[in-house]
């Protein structure tokens, strides 16, 4: 009977590690394809409520690759805003840079100390023009920012909010003509939420943005609860696809 037992676990474990790689391969492939212009924009990923690396690091290490964009920073901020930079290697194109806030719960507090982490991306990395990728509570991070004086000395060129709401926000203050907007919402199948946030608490980011950006365009992304769930949205390989093209337009 133990023996029998000890089996099952065994070609358990082995059909979990089976799928897991098949996943994973998949998530490789679905980008193989996929051809974006090479610039000097850096894209900032800012994870959600308590959230760290593991929030965006698949995201991140998918898009790693050289015809899509590059790996090199990674931004730690301490609880009183201090920064911290670990260089993985030399900046070159598309960077990717995720910042892992030690105060991950208070979204105005961590859009002022994005202000930080941007003015040293401009002063250390020689880093003028970024884009966002924010994940929930992430996407309220870029907002707050956006509506903040003084700013950074670097350009905001496109905002992805993945999953967002945001909750006793005013209007948008301040023109961006230069910026454009892209907003995820997920949908486990007909249910209208992603099992976190409901379709229609992410929608009112058009009434925030309405006559003061260069553009914003809202998508629904719907699927079983493994391609659309909160947690799960940056997985999707889809979601990776189309984030990308986005952030880096054919020119």
């Amino acid at each position: 009977m133990k023996h029998r037992r000890g089996l099952t676990v065994f070609i358990t474990v082995l059909i979990v590690l089976s799928g897991l790689g098949w996943w994973w391969h998949s998530r490789w492939q679905v980008l193989d394809q996929v051809r974006v212009p090479q610039t000097h924009t850096a894209t900032l990923f800012l994870p959600g409520n308590s959230g760290a690396w593991l929030s965006m690091r698949s995201m991140v290490l998918s898009l790693d690759r050289p015809h899509l964009a590059s790996f090199p920073l990674t931004a730690r901020v301490s609880q009183t805003g201090r920064v911290t930079w670990q260089q993985h290697h030399v900046i070159t194109t598309n960077p990717l840079i995720p910042i892992i806030f030690k105060d991950n719960t208070h979204a105005m507090r961590q859009s002022r100390q994005l202000i930080t982490v941007l003015n040293q991306l401009h002063d250390h990395y020689g880093i003028t023009h970024v884009n966002f990728v924010g994940h929930s509570s992430g996407g309220t991070i870029a907002y707050d920012y956006l509506n903040h004086r003084p700013q950074a000395s670097v350009t905001v060129n496109r905002l992805v909010c993945i999953g967002a709401d945001f909750p006793g926000r005013q209007p948008l203050k301040y023109h961006y003509p230069q910026l454009h907007i892209l907003n995820l919402a997920g949908e486990i199948g007909s249910v209208g939420n992603d099992s976190e946030v409901p379709a229609n608490t992410v929608t009112p980011l058009r009434h925030l943005v309405a006559g003061h950006v260069g553009s914003y365009r809202y998508e629904e992304f719907r699927g079983p609860i493994w391609q659309t769930q909160h947690s799960l949205l940056h997985e999707n390989p889809q979601l990776d696809v189309k984030v990308i093209r986005y952030l880096y337009p054919p020119s």
